[in-house]
């Protein structure tokens, strides 16, 4: 199997899979070096111009300690290829694969950005601007503007600047082997070096764990990518009333000149789909 050079990566969860299925995982080792290094005695024995250099002494022996840590794109490599070899992952399933809650798998197809995670991004904004001014009234949601200065400014900075949020990003799969939707739920604070969104859309494989099922002629609702951070009872009454303050968030974004497709995830997941929890991307 090739080096895997993940972009997303949720170490602690990939390492207890390994040892709950009894993988061999390289560990950090400490090395003791020991050097032997003959100290002379440097004495003299004797009187006068009899006198006789000493030569002898001691062996002195000093030790160090290093550390010596696997590389981390190897290890990842290493473990993945064991889950896989063990068949404790299931490798693009197919539409005949039966797919349980926590099963794990490895899924390759081309991956974008939902509406939902779009629309997310200003409802957070919303939410800081409503924490800064004191706000406790939903309806005073409908009076933040684009127009407003603050509101402006803080979009330019998520929209524009590129602002990393502390929000988990719901991904749609494409080109799968599963004749159902495929949705990620990519959870922050996992990215490997500079990556962000700007490596979340494309083609990809997905490591990962089945976090839901959503039944044919079932839906699911998207409140904890959509209002994430919000309070539940908060989420709930917003949820109630999602579809017109998406249309009004949707018409601010909008006059940005940014379109949110209609037919895209919003409010809700329509079965049959899968909804897996990132374990790594590469």
């Amino acid at each position: 199997m090739a080096l895997r050079h993940p972009s997303f990566l949720d170490l602690e969860t990939l390492l207890s899979q390994a040892e709950y299925h009894n993988i061999d995982v390289p560990v950090a080792q400490d090395i003791v070096e020991t050097t032997a290094k003959k100290r002379s005695g440097g004495g003299k024995a004797g009187i006068g111009p009899l006198a006789l250099n000493g030569a002898a002494g001691t062996d002195v022996q000093f030790q160090s300690t290093y550390s010596l840590a696997p590389r981390e794109k190897a290890t990842v490599s290493k473990v993945i290829d064991g889950l896989i070899r063990e068949k404790a992952v299931s490798v693009n399933p197919a539409g005949d694969t039966a797919l349980s809650k926590d099963a794990l798998v490895e899924i390759e197809g081309t991956a974008r950005i939902t509406a939902a995670s779009v629309l997310s991004k200003l409802f957070f904004v919303f939410r800081r601007l409503m924490l800064d001014r004191d706000i406790n009234d939903l309806s005073e949601l409908a009076n933040l503007d684009v127009d407003d200065a603050d509101v402006a400014q803080a979009i330019q900075r998520v929209y524009l600047r590129n602002e990393l949020l502390p929000l988990p990003m719901l991904l749609e799969i494409t080109g799968s082997a599963l004749p159902h939707k495929v949705y990620v739920n990519v959870r922050p604070g996992y990215f490997i070096d500079e990556a962000s969104a700007d490596r979340l859309e494309g083609d990809m494989r997905i490591l990962g764990s089945v976090y839901r099922l959503v039944p044919e002629d079932e839906y699911r609702v998207t409140d904890e990518w959509l209002l994430h951070g919000w309070e539940f009872m908060m989420r709930r009454i917003m949820m109630a009333q999602i579809q017109d303050d998406l249309q009004e968030v949707t018409q601010q974004l909008n006059r940005l000149g940014l379109d949110v497709p209609d037919d895209d995830v919003q409010a809700y997941i329509t079965g049959p789909a899968v909804v897996l929890d990132a374990v790594a991307l590469y």
